[in-house]
Formats: structure tokens, C-alpha cells, sequence
């Protein structure tokens, strides 16, 4: 279900604004374009990762956004920066074929995936990945930690650093009681899922 205007303005403040939210990203970003080359962006939201992700010394940046409202604000943010490419669909159709990836991180609603779609990206990135690429998941219900583990790869759980805030308990709180009640990803992980595909 495509999030209204107001969602997204709240999803948007979250992440602009919440000190919390924001160290988690940067630390998703920094493994997932640790190998620097080309990395993919499943998943384009607030366009809060995919700037932190240009700040790194990358070659390409291709970013997949199915959602027409999102796709549009991924359009309007891409238009100077000739290192990224937009591909308005989805990542079961739509990832370039024959592109390998020196990173990926995925990043989308938590409430559509199951174990045959979970499968599904697995299979699917094992044609998008060279030895050594990071793929990161934030999305918990989309990721399956065994499914990688049985093909080999070398799946590690990264301890997140907390931001040293006073209120950072009761925010991290609302933040995921929030993200249960509405069913969306605003959320804070302990650990961070990173799989890094065998040779």
C-alpha cells in the first residue's frame, strides 16, 4: 500500500532529523560501499541513504524505486549527479542484467516479504555479485539469514554504536512502537545483518 503524503513527510522528518535513525544509516553505508565501485540502492524512500552513499568515493550508484511518488522525488534528485542511474520498477524484474555490484543495500517495507520471495533475492543477487560484494538488508521480513549461510557466503552481525543522547531508550521506543503500529521500517537494530558473497 503506496504511503500517503503526510506518512511520508513523517517518514522523511524521522530520518532527516532523528539522530538515532541517522547513525544507523551512516553505519549501513559505510559497509555496504566499503568495496567503493558500483553499488545498488533497492529502495530510494527519503533519498536519506542514497546522499550518504554519494559522499562515498564510488564509481556508479544505481538506485531501483518501483513507487511512482517515490520514483519521482528519486528523478528530481538524481538529475545532477552523473554517476547515478534510476531504474523506475522492481528488483524482481528490473536490476540491470549482466551488472555485477560491488555493494547492495536493500531497503524497503517490512510487510509483503515471505520465504519464497526472501529465496527469490538470494538466488537473484547471486547473478548481481562479483567475490567480496556487501550486501546489507534493513528490511528484517525480506532477509534470511540462512538462506546465505547455506550457500556458502560469510554472513556477520556488525554491534551498532548507539549515539550517546540522553533520551536515546524512551526515542529508540517510540520509534519502534511506531514502526509496529503502522506496519513501516522506521526502526532501530541492534545488529546490523551483513553477507558478503564467496568467491
Amino acid at each position: 500500500m503506496r504511503p500517503s503524503k503526510l506518512e511520508y513527510k513523517i517518514v522523511k522528518l524521522f530520518h532527516t532529523h532523528t539522530k538515532i535513525l541517522n547513525n544507523l544509516h551512516n553505519q549501513y553505508i559505510k559497509h555496504v560501499c566499503e568495496n567503493g565501485g558500483d553499488i545498488l540502492e533497492i529502495g530510494f524512500g527519503g533519498g536519506v541513504t542514497a546522499d550518504m552513499i554519494q559522499n562515498y568515493n564510488i564509481k556508479t550508484h544505481t538506485i531501483i524505486e518501483r513507487d511512482d511518488y517515490f520514483f519521482e522525488k528519486l528523478w528530481e534528485w538524481s538529475v545532477d549527479k552523473p554517476n547515478v542511474k534510476v531504474i523506475h520498477g522492481d528488483w524482481v524484474n528490473d536490476i540491470p542484467k549482466n551488472k555485477k555490484y560491488d555493494g547492495v543495500f536493500f531497503d524497503l517495507w517490512n510487510d509483503s516479504e515471505d520465504y519464497a520471495r526472501q529465496k527469490k533475492l538470494c538466488d537473484l543477487l547471486d547473478h548481481h555479485t562479483k567475490p567480496g560484494t556487501v550486501f546489507l538488508c534493513a528490511t528484517e521480513k525480506a532477509f534470511n539469514k540462512s538462506l546465505y549461510i547455506e550457500k556458502g557466503h560469510d554472513y556477520q552481525e556488525i554491534k551498532t554504536t548507539q549515539p550517546k543522547l540522553k533520551w536515546y531508550q524512551i526515542l529508540s521506543h517510540i520509534i519502534r512502537k511506531h514502526s509496529i503500529e503502522n506496519g513501516k521500517i522506521i526502526q532501530y537494530l541492534d545488529l546490523i545483518p551483513k553477507v558478503i558473497y564467496k568467491g
